[in-house]
């Protein structure tokens, strides 16, 4: 259904006449200058009298001022890079102000497991992303927030559909089949964001689990990467552990604000294929290779012209609305922060949709006269998606096939029905009546967060408990009428998948802090944790239906009524946790933890385990020696850490341990009945894999805090891999799931903050970050090199080579050499000189992993403008171009890439680059080769945008408008539509194949932000 916005100009209008009366009440009016020390005017400060949300800013000249109801009060100075200055006006009304340089960055809180230190006495490898770094991007999960912005954190957007899953890699994957996403912690409650977990299943990629957290929300993001960070979550904390802090309220009066965007999708790089006349050329060239006449003669051909365009047909112009509503303040009893979200994005694919509505409760409460604290933090969500089928495998993506679908035929025939091209002689398909017709709906409500409850039982001596839920209910409605692919094959066909999913978890937390004499400080913090899931799906199906209309239809009506499915998982996790931090005059920081974990998982042999580390921390710049030597007129601060410790990886289905019985049908005395046979053997010593790691590091400051940079070296071993092993035939099974094997992850990170211009009218800020990683897989134990399940089956592709001393991900298959000048066929390189092509001759043929991440952000502030730059960039990774693959092997009657007439072997043109067109060439071969591995490096200026702080009435705080551009343009030599992709998502050994992706985006945002 169409949407009508034409309220909106309206209420834009309203805004602004707001914003251009003022109230013409007698009052004192006080004004004044700000400056710096240098006596440089500082435009854009914040004046508020305190108490209240009375308030001005200064202009270009640093000037301010505005009506007041008495003389004497206090007025608030707060602009970024300056500390924030209060003045008593004593009945003043001339009040000029010199604002300080900001410079306590050491003392900036980072919010760890469990807690918090400052900056200066962190002992571990924590890299801190604030919400400003993504206010101005249309953003649709946290792990967007995330790209580039961390050193060390790598981000894919494996599906660029509306609220399309991504997957995030902290310091590489450090397992081969179990999950490798990292733990995420939302204001203390942990999610494992396994999408197919969370997700309802289907012929598509599953969604984003994470997408029903607001992004809006967010005051921070803290990124936990070594031992010393991360082994307080012990058996989760192997792949990283992402903390998520919201948005919570201050005292004072309610503060009221409100954001608005607009934003306009289009596709950002789309794939030439041929036009109707030429693919009619096309398919002759093929019918004369296989001795057969022309099927077109040359009228024919030139009446196709351009002929239809199938990836136009099924585009449009997306758009994505997002709407936020925040009420926040309190006083010294009670502080609340109340937020109501819309998210509506309509993607650049005609029948895909992605909508939010979110609301979230923060409200924290002092008791017992400061004694104790009750925080509450809690949000509700729902989101609607509909989908089509892409980013898989298999016959019907309605990406390949509008890609590569016969432009000579019309969509509709002369009677305004749809046509039904036939593909490869495979099936026939409409891929806008797929679209179109096709019901694919997604329905989830999720309520999560947590209570928890901080006494303070004497000065030093705190206790905390908190209670944390997540719950999950998830629809999927499927409907394929007469007009569909699939519901011409089976009569229609009615599907839906239900999943409840409950997680409860319990924290009760003893923290002590202790300042000794002599310098010496201490906290010892112990706990104790327990948390349980329950996730339970149900699948039906009917065909045989009687209707085209989604909403008449149901089960009952289908006379083919298919076999369910149900499931039931449940798991528990118990853990004792501890943590001693030791300072000694701000000289020796040193941390120890351990963890003891319990899980259900795991075999019986080996239910616990237990998660050690230890860190060392050495602020060099408190040292009399580096005083005396005169360093201290270089660095503002210099520190050494280093840490080592165990972590762990749990994230492996329930029951692996067990055996396992599924239900079968048998025949006795020619009746049907039920039974059960044994499909899995137990192993009572399945455990935890282990990563054990070593990470070195300095902070050093310059400038007086103007430049930060932080280096760190870190390398990971991972054991106890979990791997299946082939097991005797005689036991009745194949293979057995069993802890074998190790790999190993080495890297560098560099992260650098710049302030360049911190006084005057025009301030700048640079970030950057590079990170370098090696992973590698050292030995497979009992195990034996293998091929990991295929990205698409029909291809007749591999999925990645696994053996020892390959990269994870790693593609094995026919090193390509090129086109046989005499016949127009590929060359392959014959590895054992035999004359022929046989898999003995499969070389190394590409990597998915890039050798090196960046990103780059730059933003200046002049008066009342604010632009802000970010670019990033991946290096040195190879994408497999499945897609290409199947349009551009010059074999197949279906739709070609653009330059396969011109750039294929003829006769005449035997220095082609590409094979000759023909319909028997073995095509198998070829999109087994390097042929198709391409470059994924690429450069993209990720966001760009330009904003304005309008000058505002008294009664309005504060207005922003901005326009940005996410995706605005690439540098990078792939051919398909964009080189970050993964069509098997989450998958650790399937990374970097290319086949039906939805399309990225380019998107253009304008917004306004005004405060109350």
């Amino acid at each position: 259904m169409k949407k009508n916005y034409k309220g909106i100009p309206k209420l834009l209008v309203f805004i602004l006449v707001l914003m251009s009366t003022s109230l013409a009440i007698a009052q004192t009016q006080i004004s004044g200058k700000v400056t710096t020390k240098q006596g440089d005017p500082i435009p854009g400060v914040n004046v508020i009298v305190k108490g209240t949300t009375k308030g001005t800013t200064t202009d270009a000249n640093g000037q301010y001022k505005m009506e007041v109801s008495q003389p004497e009060l206090v007025l608030v100075f707060s602009f970024i890079g300056y500390t924030n200055t209060e003045v008593q006006t004593g009945g003043r009304t001339l009040v000029d102000v010199i604002m300080e340089d900001d410079v306590r960055s050491l003392e900036e809180v980072i919010v760890v497991g469990y807690g918090s230190v400052k900056k200066s006495d962190l002992t571990g490898s924590v890299s801190s992303v604030k919400s400003d770094a993504f206010r101005d991007m249309p953003i649709t999960s946290v792990e967007q927030g995330l790209q580039a912005r961390a050193a060390g954190v790598q981000v894919t957007q494996s599906s660029s559909a509306p609220g399309g899953g991504l997957s995030v890699r902290v310091r590489g994957a450090n397992s081969l089949i179990s999950g490798s996403e990292p733990l995420y912690v939302i204001d203390g409650l942990p999610i494992y964001p396994d999408n197919g977990s969370y997700g309802t299943g289907g012929d598509r990629q599953a969604g984003n689990a994470l997408a029903s957290l607001n992004p809006n929300d967010i005051e921070s993001i803290e990124v936990l990467k070594d031992a010393s960070a991360t082994s307080i979550y012990g058996s989760r904390g192997a792949n990283g552990v992402v903390l998520v802090t919201t948005k919570r309220g201050k005292e004072g009066k309610m503060l009221v604000n409100f954001e608005n965007s607009y934003s306009s999708q289009t596709i950002a790089n789309n794939i030439d294929v041929l036009n109707g006349s030429d693919f009619a050329r096309y398919l002759n060239k093929l019918d004369k290779s296989q001795g057969g006449a022309p099927r077109y003669t040359d009228a024919q051909v030139t009446a196709f012209g351009a002929g239809t365009n199938w990836m136009k047909a099924i585009s449009r112009t997306g758009q994505i609305w997002n709407n936020q509503l925040t009420l926040s303040g309190g006083n010294n009893v009670s502080r609340y922060s109340i937020s109501g979200n819309y998210h509506d994005n309509q993607g650049v694919i005609i029948g895909t949709d992605f909508k939010r509505y979110s609301l979230r409760l923060n409200l924290d409460n002092t008791l017992f006269n400061g004694k104790a604290t009750l925080s509450n933090s809690w949000t509700f969500s729902r989101t609607n998606s509909k989908n089509v089928p892409t980013d898989r495998g298999g016959p019907g993506g309605i990406i390949i096939t509008a890609l590569g679908l016969d432009p000579t035929v019309p969509i509709y025939n002369n009677l305004g029905d749809y046509n039904y091209p036939l593909y490869d002689g495979r099936f026939t398909i409409n891929p806008v009546a797929e679209a179109n017709e096709g019901v694919d709906k997604d329905a989830t409500n999720r309520f999560f967060g947590t209570s928890a409850l901080t006494v303070s039982i004497f000065k030093d001596l705190k206790f905390r408990t908190s209670l944390g839920l997540d719950i999950v209910n998830a629809t999927r409605n499927t409907f394929y009428n007469s007009k569909t692919r699939l519901g011409r094959q089976y009569g229609r066909e009615l599907q839906r998948f239900d999943r409840n999913l409950v997680n409860v978890l319990n924290e009760n937390i003893l923290t002590y802090t202790k300042s000794l004499a002599g310098g010496h400080k201490i906290e010892a913090m112990v706990g104790y944790t327990i948390q349980n899931e329950t996730n339970s799906s149900a699948f039906q199906s009917g065909r045989k239906l009687d209707s085209d209309d989604f909403n008449s239809v149901g089960f009952q009506n289908a006379t083919e009524p298919q076999i369910g499915s149900s499931a039931r998982i449940d798991w528990t996790l118990e853990s004792l946790l501890g943590r001693i931090n030791y300072n000694y005059n701000d000289k020796y920081l040193l941390t120890i933890t351990a963890r003891r974990d319990g899980s259900s998982k795991f075999g019986t042999n080996n239910k616990w385990a237990t998660f050690p580390s230890a860190a060392f921390a050495w602020r060099v710049i408190n040292e009399g020696f580096f005083e005396s030597s005169g360093l201290t007129n270089i660095f503002s601060d210099f520190k050494f850490r280093a840490s080592y410790g165990i972590t762990g990886n749990s994230q492996i289905p329930a029951y692996q341990s067990t055996a396992d019985l599924s239900p079968r049908n048998y025949v006795f005395g020619g009746v049907l009945v039920s039974g059960y046979a044994a499909t899995r053997l137990p192993n009572p010593d399945l455990k935890w894999e282990q990563t054990a790691m070593f990470n070195t590091g300095f902070d050093m400051s310059f400038l007086n805090n103007r430049l930060n940079l932080t280096v760190d070296y870190f390398s990971n071993k991972t054991t106890d891999l979990l791997l299946y092993v082939s097991i005797p035939q005689s036991t009745g099974f194949g293979s057995l799931l069993k802890n074998t094997g190790s790999l190993s992850n080495k890297g560098f990170e560099i992260a650098m903050d710049a302030k360049i211009k911190t006084t005057g009218t025009l301030l700048w800020d640079v970030n950057a970050n590079v990170s370098v990683l090696r992973n590698k897989i050292d030995d497979l134990g009992s195990s034996t090199p293998f091929f990991a399940g295929s990205p698409s089956g029909h291809l007749g592709v591999n999925g990645s080579w696994v053996e020892a001393g390959n990269a994870i991900g790693a593609w094995r298959g026919y090193n390509y050499l090129g086109v046989d000048k005499t016949n127009g066929n590929p060359i392959y390189e014959d590895k054992n000189k035999d004359g022929s092509y046989t898999a003995d001759d499969y070389t190394a043929i590409g990597d998915p992993n890039p050798k090196f991440t960046w990103g780059l952000n730059s933003t200046l502030k002049y008066k009342g403008f604010d632009l802000a730059i970010f670019f990033r960039g991946v290096q040195g990774n190879k994408v497999r171009n499945l897609q290409f693959s199947e349009i551009g092997d010059g074999a197949q009657k279906i739709n070609q890439v653009s330059n396969i007439l011109t750039d294929s072997w003829t006769p005449e043109n035997t220095n082609a680059l590409l094979p000759a067109v023909d319909a028997k060439r073995d095509f198998a071969s070829y999109r087994r080769s390097s042929a198709f591995i391409e470059d994924g490096s690429f450069i993209r200026l990720q966001n760009i945008s330009l904003g304005y702080k309008i000058p505002t009435p008294d009664f309005i705080r504060s207005a922003r408008i901005y326009v940005s551009a996410q995706n605005l343009f690439r540098i990078t030599n792939y051919k398909g539509f964009d080189p970050e992709v993964n069509n098997q998502g989450q998958s650790n050994l399937n990374r970097g194949d290319d086949y039906d992706a939805y399309p990225r985006a380019r998107t253009i945002t304008v917004g306004l932000n005004v405060g109350f």
